[in-house]
Parts: C-alpha cells; structure tokens; sequence
C-alpha cells in the first residue's frame, strides 16, 4: 500500500490523542518556517491597522531591518512612496483580494532604494473575516538595471555616446508637441563637419573617430545635461534640441558650441557648420530640421566663398 507523509495526512480522527495533534502542528510549523527561511523574497504580514506582525529573514537581510525595528513601525514606511503607495495597494487588495507582481520601490533601513516586484492577498480568518495582508517582495533591482542598460545601448551611439538618430525620432516629435502644447519655446541644431571627409581620408578613420569623439564632447560641455538633448544623427551630422529656448538663445549655443570645437587639436583639420531652427506655430518636425539644416548649409557656403 501506497504510504503518504505524515505531515500531509489529514487527522479525521477526532479521539486522536492531544499529543498527537501538538506534535503534527509543531511540525509543520518547523517545516513552513524552513521554507521563509529559505528565500531570500521578503514577506510580511500586517494586521488592519498595517502594523506589523510577521516579518521574515528575507525582509530583514533585504531591508537591511531587524524584526525590533520592523514590529515597531507600520509597513506604509516601507515604501519609497510612503503612505500614498501603502495606500494605493490597499485599496487594490480591499477591491481584487489580491495582487500579482506588482512593482513597486521599497526603501532600505539606510534610505537606499530596492526596485521590487510585489505579490500581496489579504488574510481571513476561518469565518472569512478579513484579519490583514499578506505581501511578498522579489528584489528585481538587477533586472531593471540590466533592462535599462539594454535600452541605453539601443538609443545611444556607440562611437560618440550621443543619442542616436532612431532615438532622435522617438522624442523629438513628443518634445515638439509638449512644447506647442504648452505654448512653450523649443530650438533645433542641425550641426556639421567642415572638411571631415578630407580629414578622413588624409589621416585615417582612426583619426576621424578622434574627430567625431571630440566634437561630440565639445557639443556636450555646452549644453544643459538635465533638458537638452545631442544626437548623432549620422556621418559627421549632430542635432541639438533645446527645449524652452528661442532662436536667439539657441544661435548663443552654436556660438558656444563652435568656439569650444575651435580650442580641440582637430580644429586645424575640421570646422563646424551649424544652422539653428526656431519653433513656429505650423512647424512639423521636418519642417524644424529642414530650415535648421537649409540654414547649416547657408553657413557653410559663406566659409566657402570667405576662404
């Protein structure tokens, strides 16, 4: 006959001795707490006034708390988020009783800051009485570095670590239409290598690398990190977008822009030519780069016939 694990047996004898039932309850107990014990997810209970009552190894080493410090706060101060994001899962779980792999931010005993994936149910009582929450927490912070770090590859250019044409075409138009939106300013740079060709091939492509590294630190040292954004938008071509600035403003950037290619040791090699573009009220986006780059054009011309 086919044995069964004790633990996993159910006792429908009501004369089973109390001993007997102690030692059935003590032992699942042990065998449920090796189990939390085991992973490195944190869980945790709540009562309903979300104070703490449960808090699990894996809590602890992943919040950097101690169970003194966990039981003495409620679990809203968990949350990066705070009460706003406590609250906000509550409510999920009071209307659904449940929640799967919902991601949330969580914060350290240190301040530091842990990207998590979430699970959380509600617990009831045998009467199905509502007693509190149960929450699980996957530390997924690997996951999304690793995530955003693809994406940065996608969009950047390997050569000048500018942003790259592709990624040109995802946000320039949502800028531009953020920008007409709210009836704010927004400029475009269309920026190119004078003689890059010649320098090119007279040097090597090695050489002309250098250049474009360069160049691109030049643009980068002149604009603002946090607003402006640089794109390599092919060959020896640069865009510049400069959202809140009118043309005025935007030609003082060139002007920035050029002076600090003319201090690089590529500057007896190479020039810049660069046509700056204003938003108008019908403008598209081609519409901004053409009269940018018409603009860039004009400007190398004048070199041309100048010298």
């Amino acid at each position: 006959m086919r044995q069964t694990s004790q633990l996993y047996t159910p006792i429908r004898d009501d004369s089973a001795p109390l001993i007997y039932l102690s030692t059935e309850f003590i032992r699942a107990k042990e065998y449920l707490e090796a189990i939390v014990a085991s992973t490195s997810d944190a869980i945790w209970t709540t009562d309903l006034s979300g104070r703490i009552i449960y808090f699990s190894p894996g809590a602890e080493k992943m919040l950097g708390r101690s169970l003194r410090e966990a039981f003495a706060q409620s679990a809203a101060g968990f949350f990066a988020g705070g009460r706003l994001e406590a609250s906000r899962i509550h409510r999920h779980l009071l209307a659904q009783g449940s929640l799967a792999e919902h991601e949330t931010v969580l914060l350290r005993a240190d301040k530091s800051k842990v990207r998590v994936s979430m699970s959380a149910a509600l617990l009831k009582d045998r009467s199905g009485t509502i007693i509190g929450t149960l929450a699980i927490s996957k530390d997924i912070s690997r996951r999304i570095e690793l995530e955003e770090r693809l994406r940065e590859l996608s969009i950047t250019d390997d050569l000048t670590g500018l942003y790259n044409q592709r990624h040109f075409h995802e946000v320039a138009g949502a800028e531009l239409r953020r920008a007409k939106r709210q009836g704010e300013k927004f400029s475009l740079l269309v920026i190119d290598l004078d003689h890059f060709k010649r320098a090119n091939d007279l040097w090597g492509h090695l050489e002309g690398d250098r250049i474009l590294q360069g160049t691109a630190r030049a643009i980068r040292s002149c604009i603002r990190g946090d607003v402006d954004m640089a794109f390599r938008y092919g060959g020896d071509e640069f865009v510049v977008i400069l959202p809140g600035l009118g043309e005025k403003t935007a030609r003082s950037v060139a002007e920035r822009i050029a002076a600090a290619a003319a201090k690089k040791p590529f500057a007896k090699l190479v020039g810049l030519s660069i046509g700056a573009a204003a938003l108008r009220p019908s403008d598209s986006l081609n519409d901004l780069l053409r009269r940018a780059d018409s603009r860039m054009y004009r400007a190398k011309r004048r070199k041309k016939s100048a010298g």
